[in-house]
């Protein structure tokens, strides 16, 4: 009976399209509307329907690009400051930073996200920030298939949305029974959230590409560090020489372990073997003399 039901809505559903389809062509054509009225269309029931307006495709090669420097300087925490107002700048900002001190010295890790058209430049003006570049690394990924597939992938759900809304329709004029229309209505809200999972990864990519990664590493140069280290700490004087001590314990104390566990038997089996020769060798003369 459900299936008879289902298709006598189908049915249905045809008769106003080709009604709708032969209206339309003696009807006069409808008044402008603006354009707040069409972003905001509802079905016959009255449910608002959503914009079918798909992000549009992108031209060209979409690729995620991540750039790692490892640059010496001088002064740490005033290239830090110039590497953030130069990427500014070129309308890019800091994602991330990381400062610590190792060995009395400012040491800094930066993370950073800048336009793809302005990459170039902004690299170049990092390196200038500092002494010496002592390492540089560009990778890049294509993402442009899954920009394209995504882009298809919404068109489909989107046109399965509209005929789900029709057919939800017909069944809230058609049919009395409250099961239909909720299984409808679930139907309905599944589309509607890969609709949105798809246009939300579609940004996210958008986002990406049009934004390189840039990790930056600050070393500071051994020539700014002072030959002399000011003030004196016997405290990790002290430290760093019953830390040598312990060491040397400990190699000692493996050394002996070595000789009697392994060293002492070995030299004592030998020992034994040599006088098992000896008192042998001292038999055998015996012998010879007496004969």
């Amino acid at each position: 009976m459900r299936k008879w039901v289902l298709a006598l809505l189908l049915v249905a559903v045809a008769c106003k399209k080709e009604e709708a389809m032969s209206s339309a062509a003696v009807a006069p054509p409808p008044p402008p509307v603006n354009a707040q009225a069409r972003d905001v269309a509802t079905d016959s029931a009255g449910v608002a329907l959503s914009p079918s307006a798909s992000p549009p495709a992108k031209s060209g090669p979409m690729i995620v690009r991540t750039a790692t420097l490892t640059i010496v300087v001088g002064d740490t925490g005033k290239a830090l400051d110039k590497i953030a107002a130069l990427v500014e700048q070129n309308g890019g900002y800091v994602s991330g930073s990381t400062v610590w001190r190792e060995t009395e010295q400012l040491r800094a890790k930066l993370t950073l996200r800048v336009p793809a058209n302005t990459l170039r430049t902004t690299l170049a003006s990092i390196r200038a920030a500092g002494i010496r570049v002592e390492s540089e690394t560009m990778s890049s990924a294509e993402v442009t298939q899954e920009y394209v597939d995504l882009g298809s992938q919404l068109k489909n759900l989107e046109a399965t949305e509209v005929e789900l809304r029709q057919l939800m329709t017909s069944v809230r004029e058609h049919s009395k029974q409250a099961r239909e229309v909720l299984e409808m209505s679930q139907q309905l809200m599944s589309v509607r959230g890969q609709i949105e999972q798809a246009r939300g990864r579609m940004r996210y990519l958008e986002q990406t590409t049009s934004y390189a990664n840039v990790n930056v590493e600050l070393i500071p140069d051994a020539v700014a560090k002072p030959v002399v280290e000011p003030g004196w700490q016997p405290v990790a004087v002290a430290k760093d020489a019953a830390r040598a001590l312990t060491n040397v314990m400990k190699e000692l104390a493996g050394a002996a372990i070595w000789l009697f566990v392994y060293a002492l038997p070995l030299v004592l089996l030998l020992c034994l073997a040599a006088f098992i020769a000896w008192k042998l060798l001292r038999r055998l003369a015996a012998a010879a003399r007496a004969a």
